[in-house]
């Protein structure tokens, strides 16, 4: 009989179920992502130069800009758990433009740790859009629908 009952009313599988680490990963990965934002408004010269090297001027500017305004606006959004995925979809162009245009100026050697880091922030990106944000995230305390006390009678 418990498992007909499974068959028609199954448990949720959601992120709160995530263990404490993975909270923690998603906040340093949140945090690094919004200081590397502010790396980009200090060092606009460089920034700025690595655009214009493949776009015109105007657009570079742009770029710049848009590019710090992402990072900074979502590493706080991800660190803090406020609509995680969304946060997450928009930091995917950048760090692929860093794969395919920055990093491989620098050159694809050993020493290139910035490369390292792009494949490694790439692969955190893409562990927390199947996990989800977590237990302690905006998402899960205020956006997730509350089972109500009837729903969690009946699954008993």
């Amino acid at each position: 009989m418990a498992t007909t009952q499974d068959l028609y009313h199954p448990q949720h599988i959601n992120s709160a179920n995530n263990p404490l680490w993975m909270d923690g990963l998603r906040v340093l990965l949140g945090l690094f992502l919004f200081f590397k934002g502010l790396l980009f408004l200090e060092h606009t010269t460089d920034v700025f130069y690595i655009f214009s090297s493949s776009q015109d001027i105007l657009s570079a500017g742009k770029a710049h800009m848009l590019t710090s305004v992402v990072h900074i606006v979502g590493g706080l959004m991800i660190a803090f758990g406020f609509l995680t995925r969304l946060a997450l979809l928009c930091q995917f162009p950048i760090l692929i433009g860093a794969l395919l245009i920055v990093n491989p100026q620098r050159g694809v050697n050993l020493h290139n740790y910035e490369l390292a880091l792009s494949v490694i922030v790439i692969g955190l990106l893409l562990f927390f859009m199947i996990v989800g944000p977590g237990r302690y995230s905006v998402d899960n305390k205020i956006l997730r629908p509350k089972q109500s006390e009837s729903e969690d009678d009946q699954q008993v």
